[in-house]
């Protein structure tokens, strides 16, 4: 069947030049210095004839550790209240970004078979979170990605991410290898190649920061972990779909300049496919 698939996907993108694939997902934080820690995910997906909607929440406490809820239904996506103002209203969750940095849009890639457009709407934020067994405070982030290349054809082998808020200061950073490779960063909205990263240090012309105990949040191939519990949804799609193996992180550590040094808040990952 994944032979099928696969075969039935290319004919597509022959026929029609591009794929009729399309996904967008939003991706929305939230964590401050106490080890409260929110994600949210919101998917949209059209493929072929299939159309699906869904949604995770994913909380950490100290106390608890981690926690997930969601699954393969239509939930409101997340809205804009004001020109600074997004709100995500569920049943079990009302949170809020107010944005506090301008946003970024750039095109990621962009080949015959589609594009992945990246909107971060709201680098930097500050967050109000509601759950019935956690509410929090906390500097936040907030994006959309709109894909038109099929997921199982993007070609990376590993995709780095991640976002740093300090009191005076956010990064951004994505760096992907593969077939394509690229090596982005955003300091206060200023955009550059030149940093260097390692497992605990990301390291700029005019700044560093020190990644300090690591907190996992999430690691394994999402066919275990996200999609762990949708078997029929697996069988439509190739396999290779859900094999990249994700590890996410929260840390708090060290953002310094040279004429400052703050504490940050940090969520990060690696992806291997």
């Amino acid at each position: 069947m994944v032979g099928m698939a696969n075969k039935f996907a290319q004919e597509r993108v022959n026929a029609a030049g591009r794929s009729d694939f399309s996904l967008k997902k939003w991706y929305l934080d939230a964590a401050d210095d106490q080890g409260n820690v929110y994600i949210g995910y919101w998917v949209s997906l059209r493929w072929r004839e299939l159309r699906l909607h869904g949604y995770q929440q994913l909380w950490h406490t100290l106390q608890s550790g981690v926690k997930t809820q969601g699954g393969l239904t239509k939930q409101p996506p997340p809205a804009w209240q004001s020109d600074n103002q997004l709100r995500w209203q569920l049943k079990t969750a009302k949170a809020v970004w107010d944005s506090a940095a301008h946003g970024i849009h750039e095109t990621l890639m962009s080949t015959d078979q589609g594009d992945v457009r990246w909107q971060c709407t709201q680098p930097k934020a500050k967050a109000n979170i509601q759950l019935p067994l956690l509410s929090f405070t906390g500097w936040g982030y907030t994006e959309c990605i709109d894909i038109t290349i099929p997921v199982w054809e993007l070609p990376f082998t590993t995709l780095y991410w991640g976002r740093c808020h300090t009191a005076n200061h956010y990064l951004v950073w994505m760096k992907w290898d593969g077939v394509m490779s690229n090596n982005l960063i955003w300091h206060n909205g200023r955009r550059s190649t030149d940093w260097v990263m390692t497992n605990h240090l990301i390291k700029g012309s005019d700044f560093h920061l020190t990644i300090d105990n690591p907190i996992p949040l999430r690691q394994g191939r999402l066919i275990s972990t996200v999609f762990s519990s949708f078997d029929k949804l697996i069988k439509l799609f190739p396999k290779s779909t859900f094999l990249a193996d994700e590890h996410k992180w929260y840390s708090q550590g060290r953002f310094d300049t040279q004429t400052s040094s703050e504490p940050a808040t940090i969520i990060y990952e690696v992806v291997f496919w």
